[in-house]
């Protein structure tokens, strides 16, 4: 199976999603374009796992937006070289050496969401999307009331399909039921 295979595009399986992929445009911390494309892309069985959560969003009538799912390789050197901190943005693999894959942007078993009303309005978070202060954490005692209800309802509900939230980032799951594949660098048009 080559890499392409193993990714599936969000919106083939399930129409319902608001995709709004940041790297895509200049509207992300880097202030520039880092993917030549803007559809979501994930490992066919994180995407089904997503579907699930996005059923449970649907009944309690939010709607989920896509920030971010598959990386290529190059783009996550890319934005590695413009934030170094590997809390915030993880060190780009060396694959020329010998690798254990483990659940990443870089093979589409990773997603980073968040949640919008009726309206399409997004909830109240901690704070905004890549947001690389200590507020992005849920463990920060400055967070409001209100954000911090919203972000702990998306996290009980991605960890309760099979998702594990990154404790740096408020927005950030790693699919951690479906095994490790290869990281990619394949890139769509």
């Amino acid at each position: 199976m080559s890499d392409k295979d193993s990714l599936v595009r969000l919106l083939d399986l399930d129409p319902e999603f608001i995709i709004d992929i940041k790297y895509a445009t200049d509207n992300n911390f880097t202030k520039q374009r880092v993917y030549n494309f803007n559809d979501c892309y994930l490992n066919k069985d994180t995407a089904i796992l997503l579907i699930k959560a996005k059923k449970i969003f649907k009944k309690d009538g939010y709607k989920v937006k896509v920030w971010d799912a598959y990386r290529p390789i190059r783009a996550q050197k890319l934005l590695f070289e413009i934030v170094p901190i590997d809390d915030f943005v993880a060190t780009p693999p060396d694959m020329r050496k010998p690798i254990i894959f483990e659940y990443s942007h870089m093979n589409g078993l990773s997603v980073d969401i968040t949640l919008v009303d009726s309206n399409g309005n997004e909830l109240e978070m901690p704070t905004e999307f890549d947001d690389f202060t200590e507020m992005a954490g849920l463990g920060c005692d400055k967070i409001p009331p209100q954000a911090r209800k919203n972000a702990e309802y998306l996290k009980s509900v991605m960890e309760s399909v099979g998702f594990k939230a990154y404790r740096n980032e408020w927005w950030h799951f790693n699919d951690v039921v479906t095994k490790a594949t290869p990281y990619s660098d394949v890139e769509f048009n």
